[in-house]
């Protein structure tokens, strides 16, 4: 906090008008990801049996490959948006909210991250994983 006195109306604290641009963002992106959720659920259907190979011809495509890096990276922001609200609404402690919300801000980065690389790996053709590092 600021150091700013609270203002209270019938013993209910009033809005400081701080939030309304998350509230946005948090509807933007949910906006956002109803069409890409859509395509999400056709290019399941359309890659379904295809098997590997076709799931690097898929995904070799520039347009695909743009989407489906797109679709993660505003549900990672999304998520991140939502653990933000949960933890700063129901937990008090600042020390523990502030370690919370890092941490799901890392994860969220980190997964954004392996998302995007992996991606591009296997849009050009390289192999998913070093060799001796998967099963």
């Amino acid at each position: 906090m600021s150091g700013h006195q609270k203002t209270f109306r019938n013993r209910v604290k009033v809005s400081e008008r701080h939030g309304a641009g998350e509230w946005t963002a948090e509807r933007l992106s949910a906006l956002a990801l109803a069409p890409l959720g859509l395509w999400g659920a056709w290019a399941g259907f359309e890659l379904a049996g295809g098997g590997y190979a076709g799931a690097l011809a898929w995904l070799a495509q520039p347009v695909n490959s743009t989407l489906l890096v797109l679709t993660l990276l505003v549900s990672f922001w999304h998520m991140n948006m939502g653990f933000k609200v949960i933890v700063e609404d129901y937990i008090h402690r600042p020390a523990t909210r502030g370690l919370l919300l890092g941490l799901s801000g890392l994860l969220c980065l980190v997964l954004s991250a392996a998302s995007v690389f992996f991606i591009v790996r296997l849009a050009l053709g390289s192999a998913p994983l070093p060799a001796g590092f998967g099963a």
